[in-house]
């Protein structure tokens, strides 16, 4: 067993935290399909966890990282993943950047690590796609707490899961501010793969660019790169 697996599996065990509610799904009725929102996949979904391909996987160089995600507990109802398990999407330091990871096909789970703090998010997928291509996205969590001064330097974080890989995403308009898109890719058993993307943007002082985009290399899959504030 890794270092890596052995630090995971010392940690493993803990049940505090928070975990969204799940949507309910409701039967649309007199709507004309063109404005039906596609399924998120198809049943039966994989029940075996997907594992992070090639850069993503966590290694000896993120025992520091792993160490630092999984002091505090995970949100209860789920466990500390075998490192094997673990996707790193953004490596920022030797102890902070963020990570995912999926147990099945319908449960992830999603965190970020800054000095001295860290969050956890974890859920199902919806019954229903937020776009196509899409399987969840998270508007964001703010990357440190707000303290008197330094305002202009709080950024949020943005977490999505998109459908395949391992083609690379990146921004097709980018407003001046928006940082870079991270991304990890993930595969399941059944050869199904997904991919794991953060990126930031500015709290204060922004001002929403409808138009901005982050696609992936072919265009197949795109959605909005500034989410509408809270």
């Amino acid at each position: 067993m890794s270092a890596a697996a052995t630090l995971l599996v010392a940690l493993a065990g803990c049940t505090s935290g928070m975990e969204p509610s799940r949507a309910s799904s409701k039967p649309v009725t007199g709507t004309p399909s063109a404005t039906i929102r596609p399924a998120v996949t198809q049943r039966p979904y994989d029940r075996a966890p997907a594992r992070p391909l090639d850069k993503a996987a966590a290694d000896n160089r993120d025992l520091a990282f792993l160490r630092a995600a999984f002091s505090p507990p995970v949100p209860t109802g789920h466990e500390v993943p075998p490192s094997d398990e673990v996707a790193v999407i953004h490596r920022l330091s030797a102890e902070t950047g963020e990570l995912a990871w999926m147990p099945d096909g319908r449960t992830f789970c999603y965190g970020m690590v800054r000095e001295g703090y860290s969050s956890f998010r974890c859920g199902r997928l919806p019954e229903e796609a937020p776009a196509p291509g899409l399987l969840f996205t998270h508007t964001g969590d703010d990357d440190r707490a707000e303290r008197e001064g330094d305002l202009d330097e709080v950024r949020r974080v943005v977490f999505v899961i998109a459908e395949g890989g391992p083609k690379r995403f990146d921004h097709v308009k980018r407003r001046k501010g928006m940082g870079p898109v991270h991304q990890a890719v993930a595969r399941f058993p059944s050869g199904r793969m997904v991919t794991f993307l953060t990126f930031d943007h500015p709290v204060h002082g922004w001002e929403l660019d409808p138009e901005a985009r982050i696609c992936r290399s072919d265009r197949a899959v795109c959605f909005p790169s500034e989410p509408v504030p809270y």
